[in-house]
């Protein structure tokens, strides 16, 4: 059996100021003919649906094109809640869905739900969790010792009774790490200071694949078939080197899984340049990609936006990093300054700032100012 695992599609996200409507949907329409062409018996998306609780109406007819797509080709997908996610709003007409193969878990209902799919080596187990608070789970179980997000997860693990001889993948949309050492993150996802609602991944032991989201980085935890399948498009600059791709999972007999990563080429893709301003306009190819540029100029850059703009109208983010700023700084005592004038103080902060001295002209500005300051 073929599954196409997805998760943090994040429907109606904007990069910085940018729109992605018209890039999620090409890229969800990668999706679908991923899907088609491997011929998978079910796509799952593992949480983070829409980018907030009240999605655009954009977000919402996306959506809808892509689960009627898949429903067209008659593979059926199951999806879950994510933290950015209104569970009730996701879940809405969840019941009628399911008629045409569209399975929501959005709302925990004191357990996981369960899925059954039928192959040629028989039954396999779908488990869906949607993202789930340790309060949540301390009402529906009491009687349990549940101190945080591990306890809470394995809590309900526990009280589904699953045949660990049988075939199961479970769906989880949780911040899971592996003996405290936590994934690679990025400044899309929002996470918890520290560790505190982490998920240790022992918990899912008896699950021969784990779809995760939540981490928009592609990766493992701990053994290779619990896995981050990551967003498929970059949310936010500090994914630039991201590659993205969705996981195709095929499950034969139990004990046999394998996986491989399928790319994914978005409309746009997210590039970053460093350098001084001139500099990068000379060598400036024209290209509607999305632009993060860092700037390296000593000296501030009038207009820099609007000049970078000219050739990369998808400019997302601008940023100055003068070189010279690595520079170590050095301490001055407080003989040094008494013994020092009020020019040559403003020289050595320059050099700290700039890595060189005042040119005459500057140092002819500052020795009239400073002159002033001193006779008042």
């Amino acid at each position: 059996m073929k599954l196409l695992h997805l998760s943090d599609l994040h429907l109606g996200r904007r990069l910085c100021e940018m729109d992605l409507l018209q890039d999620q949907e090409y890229i969800l329409q990668q999706c679908v003919t991923l899907a088609k062409e491997h011929k998978v018996s079910a796509v799952l998306v593992a949480g983070d649906v829409y980018d907030r609780s009240v999605p655009t109406v954009g977000a919402v007819n996306l959506l809808d094109r892509f689960l009627n797509q898949l429903a067209q080709e008659q593979i059926a997908v199951y999806i879950i809640s994510g933290n950015h996610d209104s569970a009730d709003r996701l879940g809405f007409g969840s019941k009628l869905l399911q008629s045409n193969g569209i399975y929501l878990s959005s709302v925990f209902e004191n357990g996981l739900e369960h899925y059954q799919l039928q192959d040629e080596h028989g039954v396999l187990h779908l488990w869906a969790l949607p993202f789930i608070r340790p309060s949540m789970i301390r009402s529906c179980w009491p009687q349990e010792d549940i101190c945080d997000y591990t306890d809470a997860v394995r809590t309900v693990i526990k009280h589904a009774n699953i045949d660990a001889s049988a075939r199961n993948v479970m769906m989880a949309h949780q911040f899971v790490t592996a003996g405290g050492k936590s994934p690679e993150t990025c400044d899309s996802e929002s996470l918890n200071l520290g560790t505190l609602d982490n998920v240790d991944v022992s918990v899912f032991d008896v699950f021969d694949y784990v779809a995760l989201g939540h981490i928009h980085g592609p990766q493992q935890v701990g053994r290779e078939t619990v896995r981050y399948c990551g967003s498929p498009l970059p949310y936010s600059v500090s994914e630039v080197r991201h590659k993205k791709s969705a996981v195709l999972v095929e499950l034969g007999a139990k004990g046999q899984v394998s996986w491989k990563l399928l790319p994914l080429e978005s409309k746009r893709a997210l590039r970053r340049l460093e350098g001084p301003l001139e500099e990068l306009l000379e060598h400036a190819q024209p290209s509607d990609d999305y632009i993060y540029v860092i700037l390296t100029d000593e000296t501030p850059q009038f207009n820099a936006a609007a000049k970078l703009r000219s050739v990369y109208p998808n400019l997302v983010k601008l940023e100055f990093a003068p070189r010279t700023q690595n520079k170590q700084t050095h301490q001055l005592t407080g003989e040094d300054i008494s013994q020092k004038s009020l020019l040559q103080l403003f020289d050595d902060f320059y050099q700290v700032v700039h890595n060189r001295s005042m040119n005459e002209e500057e140092c002819s500005v500052m020795q009239t100012l400073c002159e002033e300051v001193e006779q008042q």
